[in-house]
């Protein structure tokens, strides 16, 4: 009985009687030529012809299956699919956003106001409580790190008061201010000790001689200098055994644009930390005038600030490109809101900011992160991945805490001119 073969998808498979052939050979004789050895040579050929039969009958079956069974073999292995891609090794991990310390303060309770280091952990640690209200605290930082200064400046309600801090204990004392003047600013020198330089536009004797007017103090003469504005003196001391020591005094002016004021010490110059000096970390502006192609950018995306304060656009550069914020023109021009940096080539709002339109903003930036700081609130941003990694409320004058840094003082100017 004949097998089925399997159903194969390739040539069809030929007839059983095609499988084996075998070439007869001929054993004598020349084709069409008689000779007396045909007969024989035509019973070698049926015996032949025989041996061929019966080897098809005993060998076809096996031969087909072996057939068949190649050639499913050589269709099957045309139909493998081709081996699979190599899969896509996973990206590679997001580098986590650096560590950071703030400084901030915060309203106490029942009053007053405390000055907070902030850990990026979470760690909270109070330095110093003091007797008065956040918004008119200015601070400033030791050389070393282990100390520093709170001042309430008055605004013109109260009197200047200050207090020495120390980091490590967390004790706070009052630091009584020079008598004479008005204390402008308190810093640290070098050698940590404390500094006040101060300003003094009253009860200050003028005199005139050969052509020229001067101040007379301590026995000496300044001349008033030669240009419009408020003439005055400025006074450096250093704090040094519970006493005030005169280190410097010069002739400046006050109250007008660009006037140095107690800036003209060269004191001040000499100073490691301040109430008054730059932050290093505050990233620098500059306005994009009317015309300019990032300024029309954002006036097409922005449709609606917010607010109506005249002024104009400013770009700051960061290590991860601009970031644009609006500039309010006045007597001090104010960063506010809209805040826009580039996204996938889009101008956007940094995700989740959250404050008022009107907020006016100060920003800074130490590495990859911007740090958002509005009169009672503070976000922190990882400006390589664009995200959100801090949002703080109800705080004040939020700052990266200050690296610590020396300063190469010049050689002080002369500061008494004789006429």
């Amino acid at each position: 009985m004949q097998r089925g073969l399997p159903d194969l998808k390739c040539e069809p498979t030929r007839k059983a009687s095609e499988e084996v052939q075998m070439t007869p050979v001929r054993l004598s004789g020349t084709p069409g030529v008689a000779s007396s050895e045909a007969q024989p040579s035509a019973m070698v050929e049926g015996r032949f012809f025989s041996l061929e039969r019966n080897m098809s009958l005993r060998l076809g079956p096996a031969v087909i299956l072996g057939s068949a069974l190649l050639l499913g073999s050589a269709c099957k292995k045309s139909e493998d699919p081709a081996p699979e891609a190599p899969a896509t090794p996973p990206p590679a991990p997001t580098e986590p956003a650096p560590g950071y310390t703030l400084s901030f303060l915060e309203a106490a309770s029942p009053s007053g106001c405390t000055w907070i280091r902030h850990e990026s952990s979470g760690t909270r640690k109070p330095l110093a409580t003091v007797d008065a209200v956040c918004e008119r605290l200015k601070l400033a930082w030791g050389p070393r790190g282990r100390q520093g200064l709170v001042v309430d400046r008055g605004n013109g309600e109260l009197p200047p008061r200050a207090w020495q801090v120390d980091f490590e204990s967390g004790q706070s004392t009052r630091l009584l201010l020079p008598e004479l003047g008005h204390t402008d600013t308190l810093g640290f020198d070098e050698a940590g000790h404390v500094v006040a330089l101060v300003s003094q536009l009253e009860d200050l004797p003028r005199k005139m001689e050969s052509g020229r007017e001067y101040f007379l103090f301590d026995g000496k003469r300044f001349l008033l200098p030669e240009a419009e504005g408020s003439p005055g003196l400025a006074h450096a001391y250093r704090h040094e055994a519970g006493q005030w020591k005169h280190l410097e005094t010069v002739a400046t002016l006050y109250e007008m644009d660009g006037a140095l004021g107690t800036e003209a010490l060269a004191t001040a110059s000499r100073l490691t930390s301040s109430t008054f000096s730059q932050d290093a970390d505050r990233l620098s502006e500059s306005e994009l005038e009317e015309g300019n192609e990032d300024a029309a950018r954002l006036d097409a995306v922005v449709k609606d600030r917010g607010h109506t304060a005249y002024g104009m656009w400013v770009s700051m550069e960061t290590h991860q490109g601009p970031l644009y914020a609006w500039e309010a023109a006045g007597e001090l021009p104010t960063l506010m809101l809209p805040l826009r940096w580039e996204v996938n080539d889009r101008l956007v709002e940094p995700e989740q900011l959250a404050l008022a339109p009107t907020s006016a903003v100060a920003l800074r930036m130490r590495g990859r992160l911007l740090l958002v700081s509005a009169e009672q609130a503070a976000r922190v941003y990882d400006a390589k991945t664009k995200k959100r990694i801090a949002a703080l409320e109800n705080i004040h004058g939020t700052r990266f805490w200050p690296q610590q840094r020396t300063v190469t003082a010049s050689a002080p100017a002369s500061t008494v001119t004789e006429p």
